[in-house]
């Protein structure tokens, strides 16, 4: 009877190796045949700060001046960069571990999709949702990306999946763990997990003490003790982020959007898909509702910040397709006994709804440069980078934002911005925005706009527009298709060292 028990448990969970298998192989195609920077705080907010933290060179944005980001996943990944760097050379040794170490933790969503689903409704819904997950855009298009949202996402979806089932004092602190961690990855979604926390472990009160003291001692650790380390006050990127981003307007003159903005890209993204959608999302929310409260709250909280972003509001992204696939095994459900399908007609249905929303999100709701954005600039860079005899480089015409910073130069030389003081201003707005660039621990001098070319003795690669060429530099090779959402990028070379 125990073989057969332990047998009968294998086969139930071989579904869910498959879609594991299945969401990994995606996700290392995905990362093999594109590159693209999703956005620029990957960079200058987590692998920038990393990178001066490991080898003293960097940008500091504003942010790291004024003290409102966490070192959490900085100090994190600077570990990383260091013992990498002990086996290789070039931003590819420390950039690639990273980015699969962000795809191997993506697999939480479609794991924990497959198990709330199989635990409420069955082995069907949990293949349905699975797939789903696993097979989603936007959880393709985030999954190597290093940064809270995603990274913050996986440990939330862990932790609801875990507690769903928690039934020792074990289980209950790995799960408080878990919740802790997406809170310290970003504090916004605090209020989001706590209801989720609450909806679960409240009616026991002795779990949920033990779970909200596991979270409890996270929080304090990062928040409290590693901000008073690394700030001289605990706290600190918490309160000094809310009122730079809030009262003092930092976030909202970098763009603003309407409160229906996020409803309005799920709209979109589905186009004639969203109706059945709709249907459900609905019947899948009454079987998974501590789901359907999560992408609630995480929409409706987000809804009222003027500044948007997609990332934003990833946990809710990573979460309505388990709610799709939950969903459509519910309807199923609904058919007459002799014409409900098999767990392997499920699969096909969950795939057809998964291709369905993946072309119309594609279609509708894609921006032209989304799968390749800055690649053309990182290939300049990376040939910049491999110059011989390069003493110093100028990025021309190149928003600092977008130039991949010493994270992606990796040379132990003087890197100048022609658009530095640009950078430091916003269109009505006072707040300076403050910016520095250290190599070895020592400042290097910035040269703002049309001065930086008047010092061209101080650098010999240059990479910018074909238009940025100077006197005595040569065109070495250019990247890009030249179109809007392909830039065309160059490296220009001079003979000659640095001044």
């Amino acid at each position: 009877m125990i073989a057969l028990s332990n047998r009968t448990g294998r086969n139930r969970d071989t579904p869910l190796a498959a879609i594991l298998l299945l969401a990994l192989a995606v996700r290392l195609w995905s990362l093999a045949t594109h590159t693209y920077l999703a956005n620029t705080d990957e960079t200058f907010q987590y692998l920038e700060p990393a990178h001066r933290l490991a080898f003293g060179s960097g940008v500091i944005t504003w942010e790291f001046i004024d003290g409102i980001r966490s070192w959490l996943l900085p100090g994190a990944i600077a570990g990383v960069m260091r013992i990498v760097a002990l086996f290789g050379d070039g931003p590819e040794a420390y950039v690639m571990p990273l980015r699969l170490a962000c795809v191997s933790a993506s697999l939480a969503v479609p794991y924990a999709g497959y198990r709330l689903a199989e635990r409420h409704m069955g082995q069907e819904a949990g293949i349905a949702a699975g797939l789903l997950c696993a097979l989603s855009p936007q959880a393709i298009y985030f999954a190597p990306v290093i940064m809270t949202e995603p990274l913050a996402t996986d440990a939330a979806l862990l932790a609801i999946c875990w507690g769903d089932a928690a039934r020792s004092t074990r289980r209950w602190i790995a799960t408080g763990l878990l919740f802790g961690l997406a809170v310290a990855l970003r504090y916004q979604y605090a209020p989001i997990l706590g209801v989720a926390a609450l909806w679960q472990h409240v009616r026991e009160p002795r779990r949920c003490a033990v779970v909200a003291a596991a979270c409890a001692t996270v929080v304090l650790l990062v928040f409290g003790a590693l901000d008073w380390l690394t700030w001289g006050e605990p706290f600190r990127s918490i309160w000094l982020n809310y009122l730079r981003n809030g009262p003092q307007g930092v976030s909202a003159a970098m763009g603003t959007e309407a409160p229906v903005y996020y409803l309005g890209y799920f709209l979109v993204s589905w186009g004639p898909m969203a109706p059945v959608c709709a249907v459900l999302l609905v019947f899948g929310a009454v079987r998974l509702p501590v789901l359907a409260l999560t992408v609630v709250a995480t929409i409706g909280l987000h809804s009222m910040v003027p500044h948007k972003e997609l990332r934003f509001i990833f946990l809710a992204t990573a979460v309505v397709p388990m709610l799709l696939g939950a969903g459509l095994v519910r309807v199923a459900h609904l058919l007459p006994a002799a014409r409900r399908p098999g767990w392997a007609l499920t699969a096909f249905g969950a795939c057809v709804v998964a291709g369905m929303v993946a072309t119309t999100t594609t279609w509708f709701a894609t921006r032209p440069d989304d799968w390749h954005r800055d690649r053309s600039l990182l290939q300049a860079t990376a040939l910049a980078r491999d110059v011989p005899g390069v003493c110093g480089v100028a990025f021309r015409t190149v928003w600092v934002y977008r130039s991949g910073g010493y994270s992606y130069w990796q040379r132990d030389t003087p890197v100048y911005f022609e658009t530095w003081d640009q950078a430091q201003k916003l269109p009505f707005f006072d707040f300076p925005l403050r910016l520095g660039i250290v190599r070895r621990g020592q400042t290097v001098p910035q040269y703002p706009d049309a001065e930086l070319a008047g010092h061209w003795q101080k650098f010999n690669v240059i990479v910018g527009r074909h238009t940025d060429q100077l006197p005595g530099f040569a065109e070495l090779a250019c990247f890009g298709a030249g179109t809007p959402d392909d830039p065309a990028w160059c490296v220009f070379t001079r003979p000659g060292g640095c001044d």
